[in-house]
C-alpha cells in the first residue's frame, strides 16, 4: 500500500463539497434521540454540553488536517502505514473498517425501529434492510462523485425540515433552563458532551476523503462550517425539546426530535410526523452512502480487492447482521458499544496519531539540517 494516493483529476471534488460530506455524514440517527440522552447526563443545562462538544469538534478538525497536511497526498490509511509499518499498519485499518461497519449497521437498525414504531409495526426487518441496502449499493457504485452528489442532493432534500421547528418553539417554557448550572456539576457537562459523540460520528470521514479533494488550501472553512451547522443542528433540536417537554418529560420521550413533529398539521396532512418519518430516509442515505463507500475504499487500499465485490460482500453482512439483531434491548446494546468505540477512535486516537507525526516532522528536520 502507497502512503499517498495517486488522484485522477476526474474522480476529485472541490473543496466546496466538504461541507455537504461532513455534514451529512454526522447528521443521522443520533439526531433523533440525542436531546434525551444528553437530559439524562446534564439535565437542562445540556445545551452547555452540546457547545462544550461542538468547540471540541472544531479541534479535532484542526488536527486532522494537521495529521494530513504532513503529507503530500495521503488518507489515514497511508498515514498508519507509514508510521506504523505495512502489518501494524493494515491491522490499524481493519480497526477503522470494523468501526465503520458497525456505525453503518447502528444507522440502519435505528432508523427501521422508528419506521416500525412510527408508521408501520408490521413491516419485516429484511425488507426494510434490503431496501436501504439496495440504495447503498446503487449509489456507492457510481463512484466517489456519485457518493458525494448523493450527499450534495439530499442536504437540500432534507434541510428544509428544521424549519418546520418553529411550531415547537411557539410552546417552549424557557422557565425549563431555569436556573442555569443548577442541577448539573461540570463533571456532568463533560459526560453530556461526551454523550453527544454518537450523534456527530462521521467526523473522521475528512481522513479518508482529504485525497480526492482538488484545492487543499481551501478545505479549513467548509470543513468548520460542516460541524458548526452540525453543532447548531444538534444545539437547536436540544433547547426546542428541553422547553417544549420539559426535563423530567424528556427522559421518558425516546426519539424527541421526531416527536416534535406530532404538533405539526396542515390542513391537507393531519399526522406530519408520519412524513418526517418518511423523509428521514433521505438523512439516513447519505451515512449509509458515505460510511459504505469509506469501507470498500479501505478494502481497496488495505488489500487491494475489487470494489464492486467488496460492496456486494458488505451489502450481504450488513442484511445478515440486520435481520439477526431484532428487540430494543440488541439495538441499544449495539448503539452503545458504537458510541463507546467511536468516542476513542474518532475524538481520542487521533491525538496519539498527531503527537507521532510531529514528533516524526522534527525529527525529520533535523535529519536534514
Amino acid at each position: 500500500m502507497k502512503t499517498n494516493i495517486s488522484m485522477n483529476p476526474g474522480k476529485s471534488v472541490q473543496a466546496f463539497y466538504l461541507f455537504f460530506i461532513i455534514h451529512t455524514s454526522q447528521i443521522g440517527a443520533g439526531l433523533m434521540g440525542v436531546p434525551r440522552i444528553l437530559v439524562l447526563e446534564a439535565g437542562s443545562d445540556a445545551w452547555i454540553s452540546v457547545l462544550i462538544a461542538g468547540i471540541y469538534l472544531h479541534i479535532m478538525i484542526f488536527l486532522m488536517l494537521s495529521i494530513l497536511r504532513a503529507y503530500d497526498n495521503s488518507d489515514i490509511l497511508g498515514v498508519q502505514g507509514d508510521l506504523f509499518g505495512k502489518w501494524i499498519g493494515k491491522i490499524l485499518g481493519l480497526m477503522y473498517v470494523l468501526y465503520i461497519f458497525l456505525l453503518v449497521l447502528t444507522v440502519m437498525k435505528n432508523y427501521i425501529e422508528v419506521v416500525q414504531v412510527f408508521i408501520f409495526p408490521e413491516m419485516p426487518i429484511w425488507l426494510m434492510s434490503l431496501f436501504l441496502l439496495s440504495l447503498m449499493v446503487y449509489s456507492i457504485i457510481g463512484g466517489f462523485r456519485v457518493v458525494v452528489g448523493t450527499a450534495f442532493i439530499f442536504f437540500f432534500l432534507t434541510i428544509w425540515l428544521a424549519l418546520t421547528i418553529y411550531k415547537p418553539m411557539t410552546y417552549m417554557d424557557w422557565e425549563h433552563f431555569l436556573p442555569v448550572m443548577h442541577h448539573s456539576s461540570p463533571t456532568d457537562l463533560f459526560m453530556g458532551a461526551k454523550q453527544v459523540a454518537y450523534s456527530v460520528l462521521g467526523l473522521e470521514i475528512l481522513l479518508f476523503v482529504y485525497p480526492f479533494i482538488e484545492d487543499k488550501k481551501k478545505i479549513s472553512l467548509p470543513a468548520h462550517a460542516g460541524v458548526l451547522f452540525t453543532t447548531f443542528l444538534i444545539l437547536l433540536v436540544t433547547v426546542v425539546s428541553i422547553g417544549y417537554f420539559s426535563p423530567d418529560q424528556l427522559k421518558a420521550t425516546v426519539w424527541a426530535t421526531l416527536s416534535l413533529f406530532k404538533i405539526i398539521s396542515f390542513s391537507i396532512v393531519e399526522r406530519f410526523d408520519f412524513i418526517a418519518v418518511a423523509l428521514w430516509m433521505m438523512v439516513i442515505i447519505p451515512n449509509l452512502v458515505l460510511f459504505g463507500w469509506m469501507i470498500v475504499h479501505s478494502m481497496k487500499r488495505l488489500f487491494n480487492t475489487p470494489k464492486k465485490p467488496t460492496l456486494y460482500a458488505l451489502a450481504f453482512l450488513l442484511f445478515i447482521a440486520s435481520i439477526t439483531i431484532e428487540k430494543r434491548v440488541g439495538v441499544n446494546q449495539l448503539t452503545s458499544i458504537t458510541s463507546e468505540v467511536g468516542f476513542w477512535i474518532v475524538f481520542v486516537y487521533p491525538w496519539f496519531i498527531y503527537i507521532i507525526v510531529m514528533v516524526k516532522k522534527k525529527w525529520l528536520k533535523r535529519g536534514i539540517s
